[in-house]
Parts: structure tokens; C-alpha cells; sequence
């Protein structure tokens, strides 16, 4: 008999984490793929929510679906779900709480994979590449456009974590000086040669690109709106590898298409895939990628195996990282039985 239930919602889990689940006497279970072989936050759903409810489960290892409040009541024997991923905006936070299930995510595990994007997504901003692409592409040879270069322009980090540290160490690689401000920087200690930026808006005035990086909660949905676009200047550059509710992106259209920033990259969009009215298909300023800054076979793996070991801890009593827990108030109340 398995020691664990454990439900992954997508697939598969890459063998990393597979092996310390079925090494730990786990019986692992995954969601049916569609007739295209995929699962997506739609098709999926409605297959967690019977899973949960017909299974005793003692973990969910979670990917791109979301859990609810009613899922969660359906399945009374779940005391953990271990995100394979940094955010967890797909999880409804309060009723995990009261539920008292512990929610932790990967932290850390995807940093370099989505600080080389981030990085990335500015260079080719900031260069015109994906222009240049197009136009050849099309039998064009334009070369009149010039770009922006990096060296001594100054980077704004909203968020200072893992991937934001990575993002600053490669900037400062290509000559850029970088600030960063979150609500929580008072606790990250020294942090030089980053500066400390006294407020949002004071970063975002003294910056020339403005990098996301916080997790989206009711606070900080909308964080970059009318408001704060106003604030930067023509050469400005907006990147977002963090979540895509941080930013008004009709605001965002407005200024892009007025020229009054010089362009943005965007990995994560408020509603993914994006309705066909999105305000900023179309732009040829606005680069968009369909949420990919994670996707690296390295990341990947490290997820799982991150995603794996998280669960674990909270199964077998064990102390979890604590930058890892995103409610440990609940800690206490998820120990396994004597």
C-alpha cells in the first residue's frame, strides 16, 4: 500500500522529482492529456476538482491549473500542495489557509532560467531584433532604426528576490548600475552594489528600464498603471518576467503606442492565452512571449525536483525552506499524525 497519495496536475513530472516521490513510497497520479496531448488551465480543471473530490490525497504537486477553495473542502486529507514554480496566484490562498494546507513554491529552483530571459526580452527591445526579424523575413532591408545601448543605462528591480539578484548581477556584467524597491527590501540586509530605491516611484524616475519581479497578490495587481508609465521617460524600457496582472496593459498599449516609452517585453499576460482584444497585440514596440521565462530543461527539472522535495517535507514532518512557505501559519497544523 503507497505510503502517499500525491496528484500532479499536468502530464508527467520530470524524473527528478518523480524518483524522490516514488523513493518516498508515494502513488503518483497525473492528469489525462486532451486529444493535442496537452492539458491547459481550462480542460484541466474540472478533472482536479474530481480527482480531489474522489480521492483521499495527501499532497498536490501543481502546475498551470488552478485549485480553489471548493476543491480543496472536497478533499479533507490534503495537508500540502508544492508549486512547481515560483508564483501562486492560481491558488486560492485564504481557503488553503483555512484549511489549513501548507502552500509552498519552488523558490529559487527556475532564477537563472528567467534572469537570462528577462535579459533576454531587453536585449531585444532595446536592439530591435524581433523587428529586424520580421523585415527580412518579408524580403525587407532596413537598417535605418537604431537601438539602445546597454552600457550605463540604469536598471529599476521592482522585487528583489532570487531571480531579481540574478537579473541584477547580469546587467551589472553588461555595464548597466541597478536599483532595485520592494515592500520587504528593509529585510534583505546589505545589498550593494544594488542601491535602495526610497519608493516605487522614486525607482521608477530614476531608471531607465523597469524589471518585474514580485508575485501578484490583491496589493500589487495593477501595480505599474497610468500613474507610474507617466514617470518614464521616451528611451524607457518596461520588462515583465513577473506576473502578468502587475501591470494595466491598456495603460501599457496608451503609452507604447504613443511613443512615449520606447518599448516593452512581456512574458506574462493578465489573461493567458490572451483574448484576440488584447491592447497590445499588434504593437510593433510591445515583445510578447506566451510565459516561457522558466522553460529551460534545466529549470524544468530543478522545479520538479524542488516541487518534490517541498511536498515531502511537509509529508514526512520534515522543516521546509522558509522562504519556500507561502502561509506558514498553517505550518503547525500540517505535521503529520503520530
Amino acid at each position: 500500500m503507497a505510503r502517499f497519495q500525491v496528484l500532479v496536475t499536468h502530464t508527467h513530472l520530470d524524473q527528478p522529482g518523480l524518483g524522490l516521490l516514488e523513493e518516498a513510497g508515494c502513488q503518483v497520479h497525473f492528469l489525462t492529456p486532451d486529444a493535442s496531448g496537452v492539458v491547459t488551465a481550462a480542460n484541466g480543471k474540472a478533472e482536479v476538482e474530481r480527482l480531489l473530490a474522489t480521492t483521499a490525497f495527501d499532497g498536490v504537486i501543481s502546475r498551470i491549473i488552478p485549485i480553489g477553495g471548493d476543491a480543496m473542502r472536497s478533499c479533507p486529507t490534503l495537508r500540502v500542495i508544492s508549486r512547481a514554480a515560483v508564483g501562486y496566484d492560481n491558488i486560492d490562498m485564504e481557503a488553503a489557509s483555512a484549511q489549513g494546507i501548507a502552500v509552498l513554491t519552488a523558490v529559487g529552483a527556475n532564477a537563472q532560467s528567467v534572469a537570462e530571459y528577462t535579459m533576454g526580452l531587453l536585449l531585444t527591445v532595446a536592439r530591435n531584433i524581433a523587428r529586424h526579424n520580421t523585415a527580412i523575413q518579408a524580403g525587407g532591408w532596413e537598417r535605418a532604426r537604431l537601438g539602445l545601448e546597454l552600457r550605463g543605462r540604469r536598471l529599476g528591480l521592482v522585487g528583489y528576490g532570487r531571480i531579481a539578484q540574478k537579473v541584477a548581477a547580469l546587467a551589472q556584467a553588461f555595464g548597466m548600475t541597478v536599483s532595485a524597491w520592494s515592500p520587504n527590501l528593509h529585510k534583505a540586509g546589505d545589498i550593494a552594489p544594488v542601491a535602495r530605491a526610497a519608493s516605487l516611484h522614486d525607482l521608477i524616475r530614476g531608471c531607465d528600464v523597469l524589471s518585474l519581479h514580485i508575485p501578484l497578490t490583491e496589493t500589487s495587481r495593477n501595480l505599474i498603471g497610468a500613474e507610474e508609465l507617466a514617470l518614464m521617460g521616451k528611451e524607457a524600457i518596461l520588462v515583465n518576467t513577473g506576473r502578468g496582472g502587475l501591470v494595466d496593459e491598456a495603460a501599457l498599449a496608451e503609452v507604447l503606442q504613443e511613443g512615449r516609452i520606447w518599448g516593452a517585453g512581456i512574458d506574462v499576460l493578465t489573461q493567458e492565452p490572451p483574448p484576440r482584444d488584447n491592447p497590445l497585440l499588434g504593437l510593433p514596440n510591445a515583445i510578447l512571449s506566451p510565459h516561457v521565462g522558466a522553460a529551460t530543461t534545466v529549470a524544468r527539472a530543478a522545479t520538479a525536483e524542488t516541487a518534490a522535495r517541498h511536498l515531502l517535507d511537509i509529508l514526512l514532518g520534515r522543516t521546509p525552506p522558509a522562504d519556500a512557505v507561502v502561509n506558514p501559519q498553517v505550518l503547525t497544523r500540517s505535521a503529520p499524525p503520530a
